[in-house]
């Protein structure tokens, strides 16, 4: 039938040797086609083939996500790049897991190709499904990871299914566990903790101060997770003269608190006051930084009291004032009460019904106003304080330390001087009581400092069973930092702030250790960030904006439209 159509279009007129010349051009013009179709697919293939190994050596992603949750932090890499043993990682991971699990499943698969990639060839990794075979089944519980039930959905039903998702690291002879992923958030946090404990000869020491009324590390739960992925945690007890360990990089004092009181009691605490270090501790402390240690000095000046219906907050000493006075730091005493606040819940009762709602509370301020400039801290939005005090830097600069404010209250902030009536109405407070803006409750210090108790005689504890007091005092310490926050309560369990409260808390000892690039890693999965709040002013702007302009706009379009129309019919 071609050729029939050829012949048709062949020019009657033409003579046998012409017509035969056209049809061997055109026959040669659709070889070269042909040729040309051939070579483009074989280039295409060549290229894809090409693309292909080249991948196998080198590993890219494009990750657009504002935290970029599906690229390993520099901190991993590094991590798992300074591996000097091959790291065997066996995950037990059911296949054909229902959602939301079948996706933790390809997010998990997807991580370890990245830690292997970035590993130089001593992480290796397999995913094994033990479906029932009775000796992956026992392999799997040799390693401490057991089944789980999970629900999923059959032929309309729900059924229970009997599930592995856990993850195994085998590295120069020791071993951890991950007995369960039950999804992807922390993921890379909890593998690379796991991987720098293995990897590691010794953990950095961050230590609790003890003893007289401090919080105990029990009231650390939540936090004693984030931190134990990557630090060594542990109880510092320095009465009976015993001194605070060289080997703690990173020293955690918060101070004593007294516990609330009722009516009955509320006059004898207002005459003898809360609980405060006593000066055997405090010297010990002081000579912790004389000799180069780093100390986060977390301040409880807000004690609370009751009487009848009423509650009162009344700012206490805690002992330490003086000495972080001598270093450049003055913890004020006052009360900060913020116009951006928490919200707690309160009972309302309505008839025979009682219900909770959730109204402001300006003594827990939210504050948004952090140290962005600091790789730790950039990533954190929002933190929540309670019962804060104000800080006074003032006589740093003085002394030869430089000061970096950390945490500012917003532009409406107010202070109650000593003692507040707190009041829980729901209605928030008049703009009248917040007179004061922008306050610092919080700030690193660095320098070298002066101890405290040059020219004093050396405190000591008389216990029964103290060691003998030192009987010389070093006198200035070599280039260090510390940390003064106005409110001990909000990395505390007690407290249950969002889990950027946590966070900040233990990126806070990240900076001191010199650990910032773990810091990455947290703030990957950390409370969305809060919205930027706007003047009144500036919100009506955008209001009637948003009213007015598209409509005038679709005018103005119209408008012209008309007139190129008229113009184009004359």
């Amino acid at each position: 039938m071609s050729s029939e159509l050829e012949n048709q279009e062949l020019n009657p007129d033409m003579s046998p040797e012409e017509q035969d010349e056209r049809l061997a051009s055109r026959q040669k013009k659709t070889d070269s086609k042909r040729k040309q179709a051939l070579l483009r697919g074989a280039l295409i293939i060549g290229i894809l083939i090409l693309i292909n190994i080249i991948s196998v050596n080198l590993f890219f992603r494009l990750d657009f996500t504002s935290n970029k949750i599906y690229t390993l932090s520099d901190a991993s890499r590094a991590i798992v790049g300074s591996l000097e043993d091959k790291l065997v990682v066996k995950a037990y991971f059911t296949d054909n897991l229902p959602a939301p699990y079948n996706n933790t499943r390809r997010y998990l698969q997807e991580i370890l190709d990245d830690y292997r990639n970035y590993s130089n060839g001593k992480l290796q990794y397999e995913i094994i499904s033990p479906s029932d075979e009775t000796q992956l089944e026992k392999d799997a519980d040799g390693y401490g990871v057991q089944p789980v039930q999970i629900q999923t959905v059959k032929d309309d039903r729900a059924e229970a299914m009997k599930a592995y998702m856990g993850i195994v690291f085998l590295y120069g002879g020791k071993q951890e566990t991950l007995p369960f992923i039950g999804n992807t958030q922390n993921l890379e946090y909890e593998i690379t903790g796991v991987i720098k404990r293995l990897a590691e000869k010794q953990l950095k020491k961050v230590g609790f101060l003890t003893g007289n009324g401090i919080p105990g590390m029990d009231k650390y739960g939540k936090v004693s997770q984030f931190l134990s992925k990557y630090y060594s945690l542990v109880p510092v007890d320095a009465s009976k003269n015993n001194p605070i360990p060289n080997d703690i990089t990173v020293l955690i004092v918060n101070t004593p608190k007294a516990p609330q009181q009722q009516q009955n009691q509320m006059m004898q605490q207002q005459q003898q006051g809360a609980p405060i270090v006593p000066e055997n501790l405090k010297f010990a402390i002081d000579q912790y930084l004389m000799n180069g240690g780093k100390v986060i000095f977390l301040m409880n000046k807000v004690s609370i009291s009751s009487q009848q219906q009423f509650q009162f907050a009344q700012v206490t000493a805690t002992g330490l004032e003086d000495m972080l006075e001598s270093y450049g730091v003055k913890v004020l005493s006052n009360i900060v009460k913020d116009k951006e606040c928490a919200y707690i819940s309160v009972p309302m009762q309505q008839g025979p019904m009682q219900f909770y709602t959730q109204i402001p509370f300006p003594y827990f301020p939210k504050i948004m106003n952090i140290n962005k400039d600091l790789p730790a801290f950039s990533g954190i939005g929002q933190i929540f304080l309670s019962f804060t005090c104000s800080l006074d830097t003032s006589a740093a600069s003085s002394k030869g330390i430089k000061t970096i404010p950390l945490l500012i209250t917003s532009p409406k902030t107010g202070v109650d001087n000593e003692l507040a009536v707190i009041q829980a109405s729901g209605k928030m407070l008049p703009d009248s009581m917040f007179k004061s803006s922008n306050l610092l409750v919080g700030s690193i210090f660095s320098g070298a400092y002066s101890s405290f108790y040059n020219g004093k005689p050396v405190p000591a504890d008389t216990a029964t069973g103290s060691t003998p007091a030192p009987t010389t005092i070093k006198d200035k310490s070599p280039e260090t930092r510390i940390v003064v926050i106005g409110n001990g309560d909000f990395p505390t369990d007690e407290f249950r702030g969002p889990d950027e409260n946590l966070i900040f808390f233990s990126n806070m000892i990240d900076y001191l250790s010199d650990d910032v690039g773990l810091s990455e890693i947290k703030l990957k999965d950390a409370n969305p960030k809060p919205i930027k709040t706007i003047e009144d002013s500036t919100r009506k702007i955008l209001k009637y904006g948003l009213l007015v302009v598209p409509p005038v706009i679709v005018l103005i379009y119209g408008v012209w439209r008309w007139r190129r129309r008229k113009i184009s019919k004359s």
